[in-house]
């Protein structure tokens, strides 16, 4: 963004300077100013995902510290608990399950 933001103001600079085709300049102009655009929303669709991979990674580590603290771990199929961690399972025909959590992580087995 930074390279680009220098290549529009070097262009306004040469425009101001000497005098250049309009047309070209304008059609230069806009090229720059729509890929300076993309980039920015690009920027912007990146810093989301990071805040929300940081809200799941603190999610996650909330479950990990709490689940460290159990004392003893549930041996039986505990239904409530499975409903409470588990979001959804998908069963592969090969006879692979992908358990996705809640927080969005997935664990595999073979059955």
């Amino acid at each position: 963004m930074e390279v680009t933001a220098r290549l529009i103001q070097k262009l306004v600079d040469e425009n101001a300077a000497w005098k250049l085709d309009q047309h070209d300049y304008r059609k230069k102009y806009d090229g720059y100013a729509s890929w300076y655009a993309s980039l920015e929303s690009r920027m912007d669709s990146l810093e989301k995902e990071r805040e929300r991979k940081e809200i799941q990674y603190d999610i996650f580590s909330g479950f990990l510290a709490g689940f460290s603290e159990t004392v003893e771990l549930t041996v039986d199929f505990n239904k409530r608990l499975f409903y409470r961690l588990v979001d959804y399972a998908t069963v592969y025909p090969d006879g692979r399950v992908v358990f996705t959590f809640r927080n969005g992580v997935e664990v595999g087995t073979e059955i």
